[in-house]
């Protein structure tokens, strides 16, 4: 005859389900619930609770096993599933939890796993939070100086060239970007197209900048003067 009867599972709430993530494996789930006696009676004492996770609400096989001896007060148990083996199960599909007290046989019915523990590492990855992360399909906002020990690489897309955007104190914001013909261009304000910006380095053949034509008449200025002085200086000692 069974000690305990199907009663004896009387689980008052869920008061805790989730899923913490570690550096490496194993996975933990930290598991916190109540047990009473077939009169709502809260139980006390040492128990040996046997924990499993189905792919099916009733029946099939268990896909993970593991027991823990609780010490159980006023019913309330804590306990870490995958503490003794590591949980190597696939959470991204419905699960069941199953609890078997001694050798009472499995209780019904089984507890299907809410949304938090499908959310593996989704706060926190190796205790950064999730704020502290960068992400390429949204517009992400951080604070503080960002360094790279690799290339940073912004490739382009059929709709036009990928922008570095630099702001000032005062919010005004400056473009800076790689035309389809190899120009490197600035812009104070957002571009109207690829080629609404002042061009800083130009690619290939053409013609060269002011900045640029201006800084070589200054060397060749200064060398005209240095040789003038040479020969000066060489008539006089004559």
């Amino acid at each position: 005859m069974r000690k305990f009867r199907i009663g004896f599972f009387v689980v008052i709430g869920i008061l805790c389900l989730t899923a913490l993530v570690y550096a490496a494996i194993p996975r933990v789930i930290n598991y916190q619930g109540k047990l009473t006696d077939k009169d709502d009676n809260p139980l006390s004492g040492n128990f040996l609770v046997t924990f499993r996770f189905y792919d099916v609400e009733k029946a099939g096989q268990a896909m993970w096993e593991e027991g823990h001896i609780l010490n159980i007060k006023n019913g309330v148990f804590n306990v870490s599933m995958g503490s003794v083996k590591p949980l190597e199960i696939d959470f991204n599909k419905d699960l069941w939890l199953g609890m078997e007290v001694a050798s009472d046989g499995e209780m019904t019915p089984r507890i299907k796993l809410a949304s938090s523990v499908y959310a593996l590492n989704a706060k926190s990855i190796d205790m950064i939070s999730s704020s502290q992360l960068l992400r390429n399909d949204v517009d992400s906002v951080m604070s503080g100086s960002l360094t790279l020990k690799k290339d940073l690489v912004l490739k382009g897309s059929p709709v036009g060239p990928s922008k570095i955007v630099l702001a000032d104190m005062q919010g005004r914001e400056y473009y800076l970007w790689v035309d389809t013909l190899g120009n490197l261009r600035l812009k104070q304000g957002l571009p109207a197209s690829e080629t609404d910006g002042s061009v800083i380095i130009k690619e290939k053949t053409g013609k060269l900048s002011t900045h640029f034509m201006q800084s070589i008449t200054l060397l060749l200025l200064l060398v005209a003067v240095f040789i003038l002085a040479l020969i000066l200086y060489s008539s006089k000692k004559k």
